[in-house]
């Protein structure tokens, strides 16, 4: 987070920027640090949730791949269950 950003974000929220008398701002004594600190928190929760979501979704491929072969197999019951039940009603 770059200190224009940041002296903006502190305007809008009128606290951690001084008016000099120049006109323009500068930014508290430890604003930027604390602001680093949020944006590294922030990152960091991101990319915690980011790991969690690829993990779920491997996790959704491999159920969606077992579903797939267990849908193989009932298809092959069937198949089998029709032709018993035509040899039944033919002989």
């Amino acid at each position: 987070m770059n200190d224009e950003r940041l002296v903006k974000m502190a305007k809008a929220c009128f606290m951690a920027a001084s008016k000099e008398d120049d006109g323009s701002y500068t930014l508290l004594p430890g604003t930027k640090q604390f602001a680093d600190m949020i944006e590294s928190a922030v990152s960091h929760d991101y990319e915690v949730a980011r790991k969690k979501d690829q993990q779920d979704l491997i996790a959704l491929r491999q159920k969606i791949q077992n579903l797939a072969g267990e849908n193989i197999k009932l298809r092959a019951h069937i198949k089998n269950a029709r032709e018993c039940l035509d040899e039944a009603s033919n002989g």
